[in-house]
């Protein structure tokens, strides 16, 4: 099926959806850097005598411009469609296959499977190891993906797969700005912020397989769980990322699984 008849048969709801989540990733980054530039979020961090009226004004409209947008998308998700925002569970059988198979699918509405278990992975693991402000950007994430799917090499193990998605999402860099570190994941300061986000998305992914009882360890905490597990090979993953060794971090991944 040509890309032009995959167009035609999608529902007028989805494309409004794809488009409000490119304008709103724009406007978020915009607004985060208006507010760098005029040195607005000084007076959060123990400054507010240094800090204008006209930077106090400017960062108050930038986050209550950002809170609309936020609950403008949200309800026109929930009215036109509601699973975009959900996060599949890495617990989902055979949710991994859905995750390959997906990185190939030509569609408008930013591919549900791939896009959003990456995207809201992202979401859900900056919110467990950082302090907000975090800009997590989804039109990168799918960026990732159309990479992946020009190169895409269906007959590779799951380790592989899995290395050939971190090395794409790290290089893109969903995550285009992040807050300070909680203290106690301190071990996480020696990786740049896309490396531990997302190796800790794909790991999980990896090592969930084919489901686990959400009554004994929900998501979040499995989360948690996978990034104390990786803390330590962190820096050695940067690395191989760095030098684009998807052998290496395989190797790496496999000995993760191991000890899991």
């Amino acid at each position: 099926m040509s890309s032009a008849s995959r167009t035609a048969s999608l529902p007028l709801a989805a494309h409004a959806v794809c488009a409000a989540a490119g304008v709103r990733d724009g406007l978020r980054a915009a607004q985060f850097y208006i507010r760098d530039l005029a040195n607005a979020d000084r007076f959060s961090q123990g400054e507010p005598g240094r800090v204008p009226f006209l930077s106090r004004t400017v960062a108050r409209g930038a986050r209550l411009v950002d809170r609309l947008m936020n609950a403008g998308a949200n309800l026109s998700i929930a009215l036109f469609l509601p699973g975009w925002r959900k996060l599949p569970s890495p617990f989902t059988p055979g949710l991994m296959r859905e995750v390959a198979r997906g990185i190939r699918e030509d569609s408008l509405i930013n591919n549900p499977t791939f896009n959003a278990y990456f995207y809201r992975s992202a979401i859900r693991i900056a919110g467990r190891y950082w302090s907000p402000p975090w800009l997590i950007l989804e039109h990168r994430v799918d960026a990732a993906r159309r990479l992946l799917a020009a190169r895409a090499d269906d007959g590779a193990p799951e380790s592989g797969m899995m290395a050939r998605i971190l090395i794409a999402l790290a290089e893109q860099g969903p995550v285009a700005r992040i807050g300070p570190l909680s203290a106690r994941n301190r071990y996480f300061a020696d990786a740049e912020p896309n490396v531990a986000v997302f190796s800790i998305a794909c790991v999980a992914l990896l090592l969930a397989g084919e489901g686990k009882p959400t009554a004994t360890i929900g998501e979040d905490e499995f989360f948690e769980v996978t990034g104390a597990l990786i803390g330590p090979r962190l820096p050695v993953i940067s690395g191989l990322i760095a030098r684009r060794d998807d052998a290496g971090i395989a190797r790496e991944l496999d000995n993760i699984k191991s000890m899991y």
